[in-house]
């Protein structure tokens, strides 16, 4: 069986902001990458890499800890991977993982990125929204599924603002960021399954961009 190759982007907010909820996007962050890692357990005939960043702003502001590695090969992040500090150069961050990312898949690899923040961009130098905006688009056409996961702002405003439409909301306290990223593991599970359908549906058909990526994952209930 021909072996389909998932490119996994996080865009992880870095900024001094996210210590109020450090620990929490700490363990969040490495949920997802446990359910990356069932995913490809459980579907050998695909290969999954994952590209995890954290961004906050300066002359050192993008941290790759993990550069399109096999999951297999991926290790749970941990205090000394992630330290939020400083301010908040998004565009920057989203503009050189992109275009880094480009440069290492074909047209018949599906690629999710997704981006983490829990404020506004407000350090970027070398790339503006436009810019972003413009490759997005770009991208999407192409098959990309961009995610945009924020709090304390208009998520769909900011989102629609760099040409993203799958949003999430989430509060910046403990409890609203473990719910957030329990929902963005269940739907990054859910994205893989659909993957493996429309790949063994039809494989050679033209990738489409997953517009429906949080639609399936309403809350649990809880007592």
């Amino acid at each position: 069986m021909e072996t389909k190759r998932i490119f996994n982007l996080i865009i992880l907010d870095a900024s001094g902001s996210m210590s109020s909820i450090y620990q929490q996007a700490l363990t969040g962050v490495n949920e997802t990458i446990q359910t990356i890692l069932m995913a490809q357990q459980t579907h050998p005939e695909l290969q999954q890499y994952l590209t995890l960043v954290s961004f906050n702003a300066g002359e050192d502001f993008l941290h790759r800890i993990y550069d399109a590695v096999p999951i297999e090969n991926v290790k749970n992040i941990t205090r000394n991977d992630y330290v939020p500090q400083g301010c908040t150069a998004l565009y920057d961050a989203m503009g050189d993982m992109v275009s880094d990312l480009q440069q290492k898949v074909s047209h018949e690899d599906a690629v999710l990125v997704t981006v983490i923040t829990d404020g506004y961009e407000n350090s970027s130098c070398r790339w503006s929204g436009k810019q972003i905006k413009s490759i997005v688009q770009e991208l999407r056409q192409m098959g990309w599924t961009f995610n945009y996961i924020g709090a304390n702002q208009d998520v769909d405003q900011v989102a629609d603002s760099i040409g993203i439409h799958n949003t999430l909301a989430f509060d910046s306290t403990s409890a609203g960021t473990s719910r957030m990223f329990s929902k963005l593991s269940r739907a990054t599970s859910a994205f893989i399954e659909r993957a493996c359908f429309c790949y063994d549906e039809a494989p050679t058909a033209e990738r489409k961009e997953d517009l429906n990526f949080f639609d399936d994952t309403d809350e649990e209930q809880t007592d």
